[in-house]
């Protein structure tokens, strides 16, 4: 059983996600956990009895809410928990993973703020929560996944099995994999690393795949100009390591679109060994 952890702050945003999550998992025996939180700016002295109220002010909410979900979703298989926490949502989901450990994260995004350098719900989960989360444009149709694009630099991968679950995914949808790669304007794909292609496609040999390159100088132009011409149902993104220069700059291609996704983006967590990064060398997803 699957168990994936759905936040909620009863906005349209969150209520998109967790019925794309739904439906995206019908077919999968899964244990969904709704999380709401929330907090006060009340003197100390009184914090205690504002937060008491705050809570049940959320679980009346929530069970509100749940008749609703229960509504659009009434397959045996899945199961339903909640969690109420008087911290940050990122907080939350960073100390409940740590007990729980997720399959998968689902959050809305509403596409409101222009301000990256503080980013968002999704930006700080993908940038600080070890698991996987897929991010939900609140505009976002829920159609059937046939058609998936994995932006990949053939980069270090720690091992194929953190691809375990999208594999999972694309057998259970029998959708097609595109490995799309941004390359250079200099650069020939027979300037990648071809034992690590060949490892990709290897491991993803029971899915129907193909190669996509694109030429641009910028990672993140270049896949949105896939996107503008291409069907893509799912992105999938792999999030490496993050560099303290990583977070000041703002480089890191995953978190872009998690702050403004076009299409549902699927941030794939990979720890990857601290020997085996180059710190003069920030990675690009």
């Amino acid at each position: 059983m699957k168990k994936i952890l759905l936040p909620t702050d009863f906005s349209k945003a969150s209520e998109k996600a967790i019925h794309y999550a739904l439906a995206l998992f019908s077919d999968t025996a899964c244990e969904f956990t709704f999380l709401n939180t929330y907090g006060t700016t009340a003197q100390p002295e009184i914090a205690l009895y504002v937060l008491d109220d705050l809570r049940v002010n959320a679980e009346n909410l929530m069970k509100g809410f749940l008749q609703g979900i229960k509504q659009f979703d009434n397959e045996s298989i899945h199961t339903y928990k909640t969690e109420f926490m008087p911290v940050s949502p990122a907080s939350a989901i960073e100390i409940l993973n740590q007990t729980n450990h997720y399959d998968l994260v689902v959050i809305g995004a509403s596409g409101i703020g222009n301000n990256l350098f503080f980013g968002s719900v999704a930006t700080d989960v993908i940038r600080n929560v070890q698991t996987n989360t897929l991010v939900i444009p609140s505009n976002a149709m829920i159609n059937t996944v046939k058609n998936v694009v994995l932006a990949v630099d053939y980069g270090q991968v720690s091992e194929f099995a953190v691809f375990k679950n999208l594999k999972e995914l694309l057998t259970r949808k029998d959708a097609k994999l595109t490995f799309l790669t941004v390359l250079k304007n200099t650069q020939t794909p027979e300037q990648l690393d071809g034992l690590a292609k060949f490892e990709y496609h290897n491991y993803f040999d029971n899915i129907e795949t193909e190669d996509f390159y694109i030429k641009n100088e910028d990672v993140e132009k270049g896949i949105k100009e896939f996107l503008e011409f291409h069907r893509a149902d799912l992105l999938v993104m792999l999030s490496r390591h993050h560099t303290f220069f990583d977070v000041i700059f703002n480089r890191s291609t995953t978190r872009k679109f998690a702050f403004h996704p076009t299409v549902p983006l699927l941030s794939i967590y990979d720890k990857v060994n601290e020997e085996a990064i180059d710190e003069a060398e920030v990675v690009t997803f």
